[in-house]
């Protein structure tokens, strides 16, 4: 990140104890008026000093510190740790004997290790502070301001300056290591019989075999085939689907934020599952993209590679749960630009009989996945709890038997471990077990 200097220059704060001394002044003027006497007119004198002194030495003094940020990065995950150095020069002949250091970072987004410190200034000297800063929760903010009060040695009189860096900070959703892709996709093939349709993925290279009519010539290895004396093909594995389109909601009146209250976020959640998956497709060369609605519409098209999974996690990182627009109102208006291979992942904490009826007329042309949050398992404790309904169980029931993949995510669930969260025909919103393997019989 780029270094950052003062912004404003030095500015003074009032306090109530600045005019403590000056009425102390007054007092010692008015008693030495009347009285006469050496020490009252010794006492005056001495006072006025003394606050002539900090005043003048607090405006001195200000006026000659500078300050700089600099960040390691300017990206991390959520619960990553980065490093900033806030450094201070003195540029004056005197020293600064009482330094207070505020941290104005947004706490929500990035919490520091040392809000609030005290520290020196040598004459003509620097000082460095280390600070740590953890990312709570994803989105962009910038580094600081930090607030730098510089008082004179009897605290009477306080100027303020301000630091802040330049370059703003991308928190990305956590990428969990799922342990298994949660949706059918990209899996190939063995020798049983299966309704799906099975499509080549020429990224995927199976083996190497003669040529036999019939043959795409498109395929054949010229290499081998010069090797070998004879036209040789590649043959490719068969893949179930050849994208994963991701659908998270953030539709403002369908989330539930519980964070500062001791609950959870959806939307959060939402994000995380979202770029765990990202992850898992790019990582096996799927063609992945997302589209979502929050505070505007972000769309990444489907495609493989590191800058595709970077521009999901950007438009993960920028979006907020403040959209006004219906989950199934987005899937109907995108879905119809995306090919039958697709599998489409629809991840919302409010399952409603539009929706579900936009899944179920969906399954006729892609593969459909639904990942349910638990929405009041996100509610902080209490009434606002209980006020939250619970997704109707009818409807999850119903979209398993319609063939719809449906998961159901609570609150603090591992999703690393998404796969045991399947809802089966029957269950409800409940999670899963795998059914018993059976034994083999002779």
């Amino acid at each position: 990140m780029q270094p950052g200097g003062h912004e404003g220059g030095a500015r003074p704060l009032r306090r109530a104890r600045e005019w403590r001394l000056p009425a102390m002044v007054l007092v010692a003027f008015i008693v030495a008026r009347l009285g006469g006497g050496r020490l009252p007119y010794f006492v005056f004198y001495l006072s006025l000093l003394l606050w002539a002194g900090a005043w003048l030495y607090v405006r001195r003094v200000a006026g000659r510190v500078t300050g700089s940020v600099t960040v390691d990065r300017r990206s991390l995950e959520v619960g990553d740790e980065i490093p900033v150095k806030l450094r201070l020069e003195n540029e004056s002949l005197l020293p600064v004997s009482w330094v207070e250091v505020e941290d104005d970072t947004p706490a929500h987004l990035l919490a520091s290790d040392r809000p609030r410190l005290g520290t020196t200034l040598p004459w003509v000297g620097t000082c460095i502070v280390h600070l740590t800063l953890t990312a709570r929760r994803r989105g962009k903010c910038r580094v600081g301001p930090f607030r730098v009060r510089i008082r004179d040695w009897l605290g009477l009189f306080v100027r303020e300056v301000v630091v802040a860096s330049k370059a703003p900070v991308t928190i990305y959703p956590r990428v969990h290591p799922i342990d298994e892709l949660p949706v059918p996709l990209a899996q190939p093939f063995g020798p049983v019989r299966t309704q799906e349709r099975a499509f080549e993925d020429p990224s995927n290279p199976a083996d190497i075999r003669r040529y036999v009519p019939g043959d795409n010539p498109r395929h054949i290895h010229w290499r081998t085939s010069a090797r070998m004396g004879t036209l040789m093909v590649r043959q490719h594995e068969l893949n179930a689907t050849t994208q994963l389109i991701l659908f998270p909601d953030f539709n403002r009146e369908a989330n539930v934020d519980g964070c500062e209250a001791g609950g959870g976020s959806t939307a959060d959640t939402a994000a995380e599952i979202a770029a765990s998956l990202a992850a898992l497709g790019v990582r096996r060369r799927m063609e992945t993209g997302l589209f979502c609605v929050g505070q505007t519409r972000f769309a990444v098209s489907p495609g493989k590679g590191e800058r595709v999974f970077l521009e999901i996690m950007e438009a993960l990182a920028q979006v907020d749960a403040t959209g006004d627009v219906l989950l199934e109102q987005v899937l109907q208006a995108e879905a119809g630009h995306l090919g039958e291979r697709a599998t489409l992942v629809a991840i919302t904490p409010r399952l409603t009989p539009g929706l579900a009826d936009r899944l179920v007329a969906l399954r006729a042309r892609h593969r459909v996945t639904l990942i349910l949050l638990d929405a009041p398992t996100f509610a902080p404790p209490g009434l606002a709890r209980r006020q939250i309904r619970r997704s109707d169980p009818g409807l999850v029931d119903l979209l398993a038997r319609r063939g719809v993949w449906v998961y159901v995510v609570p609150a603090g669930a591992d999703l690393r471990r998404l796969d045991a969260l399947r809802v089966r025909v029957g269950e409800g919103v409940g999670p899963w077990q795998p059914l018993a393997r059976p034994q083999a019989t002779s």
